[in-house]
């Protein structure tokens, strides 16, 4: 659903990645029609009609993100399993309302928060679950993009309650945060419209305390010129330039992580600051050779349909990604620090 930015990168994972066919394209605009027949396939005005023609295996929401909840939700009910884009919906209560109705009919939803698939996570998933890096004690992550002016153009992307840095970018920072350091309990923040003027952040400050112990900070901007953020280092799209810069860093008692170079930092010798460090690669090498986390994510979801395994960013990962989104907005709208609401 949706022939956009991200409608197109799951067409072309589809169509580059064995196993899989491209059913159909469900887009209310006539630019759909030549992507669908692109790929060989039919389009569709709406998703019910999509439905009702194509009978899909599967289907992946890529719509504005105002519409996600309503489309699964007709998924759901005609037993199709989703993968639904990030943010899951636009809010917690329509977040719960999915996981209610994906639990009841049995019908699974994987959220589209490819990060968790890509291979540079997974093994930093790794290293801190080893106990590399000892204590958990502090993260750092950056999140600088330069969006074009004509990227607002769309709509949504500058109307609050759908749009914004925070939505589009901030949520995929929570859902890597909690998969790699764990649960977030409270949030201070701050927001600022002051670059663009639009009715929708263009920056945020945050600071965050997690379930450990551990503490961390976020700044996120989509109108700084710079490369240090997840999209420009990663290397996750095509679209993207990757930088050979960090943009997370997590920091442990007994050594630190860089992401997404993959860095191990310890001291030479004994753990003091008046002693070099030296960082040490980590290996990044994958067994099945696939480093794109968008063909990781699709295989994922075939074996979510094929029922061999749960979705690795469920409907609730989705919906407690928005409890710590809710917390954001209370602690930006009061001034104070807002605990995350368990879900």
């Amino acid at each position: 659903m949706g022939a956009g930015a991200i409608g197109r990168t799951h067409a072309d994972t589809i169509a580059a990645t064995a196993g899989f066919d491209l059913a159909g394209i469900a887009d209310p605009f006539d630019a759909a029609g030549p992507v669908a027949e692109r790929y060989g396939a039919r389009h569709h005005r709406d998703h019910r009609t999509l439905i009702e023609a194509e009978r899909p295996d599967a289907a992946i929401i890529g719509t504005p993100n105002e519409l996600h909840v309503p489309q699964a939700l007709d998924f759901i009910a005609a037993g199709i399993p989703v993968l639904v884009e990030k943010p899951v919906a636009v809010d917690l209560a329509d977040a719960l309302t999915l996981v209610a109705a994906s639990d009841a009919a049995d019908v699974p939803v994987l959220v589209g928060h490819h990060r968790r698939h890509h291979p540079v996570a997974a093994r930093a998933k790794q290293i801190i679950a080893a106990g590399t890096l000892g204590r958990l004690v502090a993260v750092s992550v950056t999140s600088f993009l330069a969006k074009p002016d004509d990227y607002f153009d769309i709509a949504w992307h500058r109307t609050a309650g759908t749009g914004g840095t925070f939505l589009i970018n901030l949520i995929h920072e929570i859902d890597l945060l909690r998969y790699l350091v764990g649960e977030i309990t409270a949030v201070t923040a701050l927001a600022s419209t002051a670059t663009r003027g639009l009715e929708v952040e263009d920056t945020g400050a945050l600071a965050f305390a997690f379930d450990s112990g551990a503490l961390g900070t976020l700044i996120v901007s989509d109108t700084v010129a710079g490369p240090w953020s997840w999209d420009l280092t990663a290397g996750d799209s095509p679209r993207f330039p990757a930088h050979p810069v960090d943009s997370h860093r997590v920091g442990g008692v007994e050594a630190s992580l860089t992401l997404p170079t993959l860095e191990v930092w310890r001291h030479d010798g004994e753990r003091t600051w008046t002693n070099r460090m030296h960082p040490q690669p980590a290996d990044r090498r994958v067994e099945d050779g696939d480093t794109s986390p968008y063909v990781r994510q699709l295989r994922h979801f075939g074996e979510v349909v094929a029922r061999r395994t749960e979705p690795l960013v469920s409907a609730r990962e989705g919906a407690r990604n928005l409890a710590v989104m809710d917390a954001v907005a209370r602690a930006v709208a009061t001034g104070t620090t807002a605990t995350v609401r368990a879900v």
